[in-house]
């Protein structure tokens, strides 16, 4: 082959660094998806009419989540092609002035979507909910919320209830961590180039990124293999799609002498592909692992197409290129927008017409941001010098994290100020035998702050074990199916045949043996469980099958043959509000389960239904879950009526 001539070579990487605006174009395909992904995640369908076409629009994108990837591949294009470039000309690299861009860049505006979201949290979320955001916040602002929600066991693409506003935050976290990683190696291999041959500096820096990027695929998609949900967290298992912008940005100049017709012909390639997984994927494929090459190689053809054909035209037009602008403010704004904004609606999911305003108000406040926190400490003449930036970013950390602890104090401090009557009137348990194991389901799992303090207080050594949606006893019915079903723990019975059993178990379970007619609205996603139930004219719950009374005998004789006869069993019967439940026959279960747990001398019945009429312990609109103060209530007399 030919060797292409000096002046020509020069010419074509000093094109290479210049302002690309097909690739400020290029976000726009990263966060419109997004924005139309997390739209619908918080949606209440409508079924006709111009909104529910709206509905069904937004449902057209089921990959949207992918379009972080398409940004992992545009900053690790970027900023390797500026490191390599710093490389080539001056034989090392300034980390104090690429840190520096870094904080001018990322931390003003992350700094006032954390703090804005904090103070919205104390106003909105209950106590409980803010408080915990206070710590997500906390772990965002020191670059590890993707390591703080991997460990809590968050699953991006399975069922969870009441989302944390700071989720969306992982993937600035992951992004740091490869700032961290890749200047160093790179370095490291500069500096071996630089003894050896420096002329094959280029070559030193692809095998020294080759070698990250292997290994984090194949963990990649060892994690999403063996089930594990941290891998769509992990800065590891999300290093190889960064790595890849990075090896395009090493091999740019030879990129650059493929003739431009096929550069072209490569983008339109790219850009059907990434379009393509985003109307064909969804959170029910495993992924990221190999199922994320294809809209990551797709981005790298779209970005090797340099400004050649129509997709570079395309993207260099002005709509793509104004949302493009503000792709970083909207990302930090939209999420915090809609978790807060479905927290303020009794359902948790948000109209139409709510959804629509939800989006404007997050363009908005991205483009306010972008041009009043992001811009100016870009250009301001003091935050040029390093030491300075790097100062202004160390302050915004710590604002941060003190904001998060003092929002976190102020939060804890109205639990406990909800939750004092939790501990009255509770003693010390009287049993030799204090080990106690409390099975039960959401209802739980929203109220475990108040049980924990009322079964510390009591002095139990106790375990809780509570997934929504469980029934007594695991298995299909005839017309229904438990929602937990795929659960490795659905049914109580198997949560005793899976540990050892204490002196004292507590079932709080049986409103779950009733199956509600839902409307599926998607595969389940990090914000809800894909479906909404379903409701009459009256507006009560709509039950397409339940637990006969003879079921009910059934699953406590099931529960007691597991149990041996020195463990004592503790029922909690059921309550459901009539004006939302009317046509489900709990007081007749509840009756059914007193009577079977009355021929077991080892086993109590607890009449809930009764307390909570006497005591009027007050409820969520959803007529099944408590709210916090009557979680309080209900842990205290739970607790009260053990030994």
């Amino acid at each position: 082959m030919q060797s292409m001539p000096r002046a020509r070579i020069d010419l074509v990487t000093d094109h290479a660094r210049a302002f690309r605006p097909d690739i400020e174009g290029l976000r726009a395909l990263a966060i419109i998806p997004v924005l139309l992904f997390h739209a619908h995640d918080f949606l209440s369908p409508a079924t006709s009419g111009p909104l529910g076409l709206f509905s069904q629009a937004l449902s057209w994108v089921p990959g949207g989540y992918l379009g972080v990837d398409v940004f992992f591949v545009i900053s690790g294009f970027l900023i390797t092609g500026l490191l390599v470039r710093e490389a080539e000309e001056t034989g090392r690299i300034d980390f104090g002035r690429f840190y520096a861009r870094r904080a001018r860049r990322i931390l003003p505006a992350a700094t006032l979507t954390l703090l804005v979201t904090l103070a919205a949290s104390l106003i909105i979320f209950p106590a409980e909910r803010a408080e915990s955001t206070a710590i997500d916040a906390v772990w965002a602002a020191l670059f590890n919320s993707d390591v703080h929600f991997a460990n809590t066991g968050v699953d991006y693409m399975g069922v969870a209830t009441e989302p944390s506003p700071i989720l969306h935050f992982w993937s600035l976290n992951d992004e740091e961590k490869f700032y961290v990683v890749w200047p160093v190696l790179l370095l490291a291999a500069t500096l071996i180039a630089r003894r050896f041959a420096r002329k094959h500096l280029r070559t030193a820096l692809f095998i020294a990124l080759l070698v990250l990027a292997v290994p984090s695929l194949l963990w990649s998609q060892h994690l999403v293999t063996i089930g594990d949900t941290s891998a769509y967290f992990s800065a590891l298992s999300r290093a190889f799609e960064l790595a890849v912008g990075g090896l395009l940005a090493i091999a740019m100049p030879q990129v650059l002498r493929a003739p431009p017709t096929t550069r072209a012909v490569g983008a339109v390639v790219g850009f059907a592909v990434i379009v393509w997984c985003m109307a064909t994927q969804s959170t029910l494929t495993p992924f990221p692992g190999v199922n994320a090459l294809p809209v990551v190689l797709g981005t790298a053809l779209v970005l090797a197409g340099h400004e050649s054909g129509v997709v570079a035209r395309l993207l260099s037009t002005r709509v793509p290129r104004w949302f493009g602008r503000i792709s970083f403010s909207l990302y930090l704004w939209h999420w915090p927008v809609f978790v807060l904004g479905a927290a303020l609606t009794p359902g948790g999911l948000l109209t139409p017409r709510q959804t629509l305003f939800a989006m404007a108000l997050s363009i908005l406040l991205g483009w306010i941001s972008y041009r009043l926190i992001e811009q100016p400490p870009q250009q301001l003449a003091a935050l040029r010098r390093p030491r300075n930036a790097l100062a202004f970013g160390l302050a915004l950390i710590v604002i941060t994290v003190v904001g998060g602890g003092g929002t976190s104090r102020v939060a804890a401090a109205e639990v406990a100020r909800q939750y004092a009557l939790v501990t009255e009137g509770i003693t010390q348990t009287t049993k030799s035998d204090t080990s106690l194991l409390y099975i039960g389901d959401s209802i739980t799992n929203r109220g475990l702050v108040p049980l924990e303090q009322a079964l510390g207080a009591a002095k139990w050594d106790f375990t809780i074990d509570a997934l929504g949606g469980r029934p007594i006893v695991s298995g299909e019915r005839t017309d229904w199916k438990p929602i937990c079903l795929k659960e490795p723990m659905c049914g109580a019975d198997l949560v005793l045949q899976s540990r050892p059993i204490p002196g004292t178990v507590i079932i709080s379970l049986g409103s779950n043996s009733f199956s509600l007619e839902t409307v599926q609205v998607r595969p389940p996603t990090a914000t809800n469980s894909g479906r909404v139930n379903r409701v009459d004219a009256a507006g009560r719950y709509i039950v397409a099958g339940g637990d006969s009374v003879a079921a009910f005998r059934e699953s406590v004789t099931t529960i007691m043959s597991l149990v041996p006869s020195s463990t004592t069993v503790y029922w909690i019967g059921i309550w459901l509000d009539d004006a939302k439940w009317g046509n489900v026959a709990w007081r007749e279960n509840n009756a059914a389960m007193k009577a079977a747990v009355a021929l077991y001398p080892n086993a109590r019945f607890l009449d809930y239904a009764a307390y909570v009429d006497s005591a009027q312990v007050p409820y969520m609109p959803d007529g099944s879950h408590p709210n916090p103060k009557g979680m309080g209530m209900r842990a205290n007399w739970i607790v009260s009526q053990l030994p």
